[in-house]
């Protein structure tokens, strides 16, 4: 921006920057701003029906990816969606690892799960054995694991949010949701639409981010 890039400035630069760029061999400019980004809508345009992808209605989903190619690509082609799950889970992984030159004697010996509202007392085992004393109904009551369970598909084409307004709060991973909950919202023709829970469970994925462009019938979440 200081460099004109984006436009004429309101005033005159300081003259320590003035020197910094020139130091650096950077240049002033001047020009029309929008000389600096040509109009590539017609290679995109060609590139998405070539894929054959929708280009959205006003040619929404052509912008976005002629704005962050890599990005729409990424989501298209399901790679986003499988790095984020495998992230997802080398999270969970290192979250729930016991901590390096712990002692056995140090580390807790059951924990209390609260699955829909119900409480259980879950006895730890470490080393991959399960005790003895572990009811099979609270071992059976533990939260899914991460990214298992039923497809929560968008109920319709637009952009996606967890919340439409800062007073809200946002459901995580690992929320416990019932039926008819409202978990996010995708924002079509001005409109925020509720999305809601369509059983009782428990959040073990959100797929998409925040702003996040989502065709009708596209997985944002998985609830086990």
């Amino acid at each position: 921006m200081i460099l004109g890039k984006a436009g004429r400035l309101p005033g005159p630069v300081a003259p320590e920057l003035v020197e910094m760029a020139k130091a650096e061999g950077r240049q002033f400019l001047d020009t029309d701003p929008q000389e600096n980004y040509p109009d590539d809508l017609d290679e995109y345009r060609k590139k998405m029906q070539e894929k054959g992808w929708e280009l959205g209605e006003d040619d929404e989903e052509l912008f976005e990816y002629s704005m962050h190619p890599t990005q729409y690509e990424a989501y298209k082609s399901g790679k986003a969606k499988a790095d984020f799950e495998a992230d997802l889970a080398k999270r969970k992984a290192a979250k729930n690892a016991p901590a390096a030159g712990a002692a056995p004697a140090e580390l807790p010996k059951s924990i209390t799960v609260n699955v829909n509202g119900q409480n259980y007392k879950v006895d730890i085992a470490y080393g991959g054995e399960v005790p003895a004393s572990a009811p099979a109904a609270a071992l059976a009551a533990v939260a899914p694991a991460a990214g298992e369970g039923a497809d929560l598909v968008a109920p319709l084409e637009g952009k996606f949010y967890r919340v439409k307004d800062t007073n809200e709060q946002p459901k995580n991973v690992g929320d416990a949701v019932k039926e008819g909950d409202v978990v996010g919202y995708i924002e079509a023709m001005k409109t925020y639409n509720a999305i809601k829970a369509d059983r009782d469970g428990v959040i073990t994925a959100i797929l998409v981010n925040s702003g996040d462009s989502v065709e009708e019938d596209d997985v944002i979440m998985k609830i086990g």
